[in-house]
């Protein structure tokens, strides 16, 4: 009986013991993590860092004194509404908007309605055998997904396709984004060499010409290939400035795959909203 009543007293000195430990320990803890709620435009700059500068989840909970989960939802919550907020801007610009603000560069390609290209991010490879050979490309060499983008020639976007999987070819993805209904016979449109579009579309397509069998251009084709080429760089401007976003810069993890469409499409439509002139005087 006496060893009995030793037991119980121990037993709760323990406990006492336990519940002091948790109280200085860890409930201070949770407690901060309640308190510190942050302001809408806490959570918007949280974002923008995400997005921005890359960093994970982990390290986000600690520089903004936040629960790792509070990140994930922040997250999820300001992707949501961005994509919603911006996407309710139509950022199609009609022939007649794009030829009033058409830049002087573009006078022996007057009727482009938009210059196209497609950009690869990297991403974790799938532990599916059948989803890693979809998702492989020769290109980059690494899993990918890839999309296409669309800019008018004054340097907004104005098109932005889903991500398809990165052994997708650029024909395919082209037929597949349902841009080629919004383009009409007089429009026309500026690709690379290698984006065989032409009986995919009908708008007229300016696209450097293959060698092919000629040993040499004729004088007026080498000049067309030369002012197409320097114009159709603009586009590549464009994605290098979206993907300075080092959240694209690094490889995609799974647990972002399900959102990296809305989170690639705030990105091009956010680029909208920077300034920087991207049609330059060419010295001829």
């Amino acid at each position: 009986m006496v060893c009995l009543t030793i037991t119980k007293h121990l037993a709760k000195k323990r406990i006492i013991l336990l519940v002091h430990s948790l109280r200085s320990n860890i409930f201070p803890f949770v407690f901060t993590f309640q308190r510190q709620l942050l302001q809408p435009i806490d959570e918007f700059f949280l974002f923008l860092v995400f997005l921005s500068v890359g960093l994970k989840e982990r390290d986000l909970a600690h520089r903004f004194n936040i629960h790792q989960s509070t990140v994930s939802r922040i997250i999820a919550t300001w992707t949501n509404f961005l994509a919603t907020a911006l996407g309710s801007q139509c950022i199609w610009l009609t022939r007649e908007e794009v030829q009033a603000y058409l830049p002087e560069e573009f006078k022996d390609f007057s009727d482009t309605q938009m210059i196209l290209d497609c950009t690869e991010l990297r991403c974790q490879t799938p532990s599916s055998p059948l989803l890693q050979s979809e998702m492989y490309s020769s290109y980059k060499s690494h899993c990918t997904m890839k999309a296409l983008v669309g800019i008018a020639p004054h340097g907004p976007v104005t098109f932005i396709s889903n991500l398809y999987a990165g052994s997708v070819s650029d024909k395919e993805l082209f037929k597949q984004s349902g841009i080629a209904e919004k383009l009409t016979e007089d429009m026309a449109v500026m690709v690379d060499k290698g984006f065989l579009i032409t009986d995919c579309c009908k708008c007229k397509v300016y696209c450097p010409p293959f060698l092919s069998k000629q040993k040499q251009m004729p004088a007026y084709q080498v000049k067309e290939t030369q002012a197409i080429a320097r114009l159709r760089v603009h586009v590549e401007r464009v994605i290098r400035r979206i993907k300075q976003n080092k959240l694209f810069d690094s490889i995609i993890t799974m647990s972002h795959v399900y959102n990296i469409n809305q989170l690639f499409a705030v990105a091009c439509m956010l680029s909208n909203y920077q300034n920087t002139a991207l049609v330059k005087k060419w010295v001829k």
